[in-house]
């Protein structure tokens, strides 16, 4: 076991690493996420945001991370970039890989390239991300120039080029603009257009559509969709909006109180969710689609600070049984392939199951 502490991380290495998915050494694989818990420590104290998550992303393809609010999907990212800052935020534990390079294992001084072309984010409110002092097409411009080596005129040039796309029409106009100047959809166009001219290796959308109305949030999907088709991104999208996993992801992992409780295919979520809680909230939405009654979990999620005993769903569970409020259950790869991954005593789609 080995401890270092840098920019307030505490790392420690070791363990099995059996929180998730077994350890992916196929050629396709881009990201590797190990057993990754960060926490933030308060006067009232500890709050375990991220609790041992462990998944894999493979070039090319969309992985959702869902969750409600406060369930650690975007503390899961900002953990991967190594952006918790301390006080009061640690990254405990864990192991970061990209493209088969440890990300914790840099120095921070040069985590600015990972931050760039490693991984890019794009956040949920382009309005505070962006400087309102500086043009549209300057910001673009100056993630060119520190990211792909380009500078004065030709920098400019690929600015403009980013603006077109992602669709923004009249980019040599538009070029000038300041944030102010643009709609909440063109702001959200613009942050994709900064992160995308880092030519990052996997693109992280942290739930880029929630502000926007339901017309601009279908463009702003479709351009997305098309992003991936033309230069083959690799996206982690996350969002609690099971619409958008439909319309966007090829697999899902779903975050409850810290940690991950299912990984699947996005067609198995829909037609076969394994968890009692992933069953939740299918079925509220297939019951607002038929029509019916909106079906709701009982209970509220839990406490970070003070989080049950066993498994963290167990009270809301209408499934729950002795064992469920003694022990913390490991992860069951259901069709032995792990293409399949459900961490609960009882999964509902196993043989024997509730």
């Amino acid at each position: 076991m080995r401890e270092t502490r840098e920019a307030g991380e505490v790392r420690e290495t070791g363990g099995t690493g059996a929180t998730g998915e077994k350890e992916d050494k196929r050629q396709d694989v881009i990201l590797s996420v190990k057993d990754l818990s960060t926490s933030f420590f308060l006067r009232e104290g500890e709050v375990k945001a991220v609790d041992g998550v462990s998944f894999s992303i493979r070039k090319g393809e969309c992985l959702a991370l869902v969750g409600e609010s406060g369930s650690g999907k975007t503390v899961t990212a900002l953990s991967m970039l190594r952006l918790v800052v301390w006080p009061p935020g640690k990254i405990k534990s864990g192991q970061v890989a990209l493209d088969g390079a440890s990300i914790f294992d840099l120095p921070m001084k040069k985590m600015k390239s990972v931050r760039g072309k490693g991984m890019a984010m794009i956040l949920q409110e382009p309005m505070s991300s962006l400087n309102p002092s500086q043009t549209i097409g300057r910001q673009i411009q100056e993630a060119v120039e520190i990211n792909q080596g380009i500078t004065g005129e030709a920098a400019k040039r690929k600015a403009i080029e980013m603006l077109g796309v992602v669709r923004i029409p009249s980019p040599e106009k538009r070029y000038y603009n300041y944030p102010h100047e643009l709609s909440g959809g063109m702001k959200q166009r613009i942050m994709i257009a900064i992160a995308l001219s880092c030519r990052p290796q996997l693109l992280i959308a942290d739930e880029p559509t929630c502000s926007l109305d339901v017309t601009i949030q279908a463009q702003i999907l479709r351009l997305m969709q098309q992003l991936r088709k033309d230069i083959d991104t690799t996206i982690l999208f996350i969002t609690s909006d099971l619409g958008i996993v439909a319309e966007m992801a090829d697999r899902v992992a779903i975050m409850y109180a810290g940690q991950l409780i299912e990984i699947c295919d996005v067609f198995t979520l829909f037609e076969r969710p394994s968890h009692p809680y992933s069953k939740g909230i299918m079925g509220s939405i297939m019951a607002m689609k038929d029509g019916g009654r909106l079906n709701i979990i009982a209970g509220d999620p839990p406490d970070l600070m003070a989080l049950p005993a066993g498994c963290k769903f167990h009270p809301r569970c209408e499934h729950c049984q002795e064992i469920c409020r003694k022990e913390e259950p490991g992860y069951s790869d259901l069709l032995g392939d792990g293409s399949h991954w459900v961490r609960c005593h009882f999964p509902l789609n196993k043989a024997g199951a509730l």
